[in-house]
């Protein structure tokens, strides 16, 4: 396996942008601003499902800072760690380390 790296900054941004589109419909929502009634049924769901999204993110990489699970996890196209560019905001990766052979218990 190729020592693959996740990026934190890149996780985390990705976080950052479901919390603020959840954060747009609901704006929306209270103000009115939906195009149609269908729109306005709709987003209650899509704010919850957002939002379980990223509690579920947050809480997974808090499982990955604290060592109770593997990074490999976390891995998603959105945050592997590509070339680093002049220029990139400073970053933490976390390595992914090979699967673990599985121990059966007798």
């Amino acid at each position: 396996m190729r020592s693959a790296k996740v990026s934190l900054a890149d996780e985390l941004a990705e976080v950052v942008h479901v919390l603020e589109s959840a954060q747009l419909i609901a704006e929306l929502l209270v103000t009115e601003g939906l195009p149609d009634a269908e729109s306005k049924s709709r987003a209650p769901k899509m704010l919850e499902a957002m939002l379980a999204l990223a509690i579920e993110r947050v809480r997974l990489l808090r499982k990955v800072v604290i060592g109770s699970v593997d990074v490999e996890n976390l891995v998603a196209r959105h945050n592997r760690v590509g070339q680093r560019q002049r220029g990139d905001d400073p970053d933490v990766h976390l390595p992914v380390s090979a699967p673990r052979p599985s121990r059966r218990h007798r």
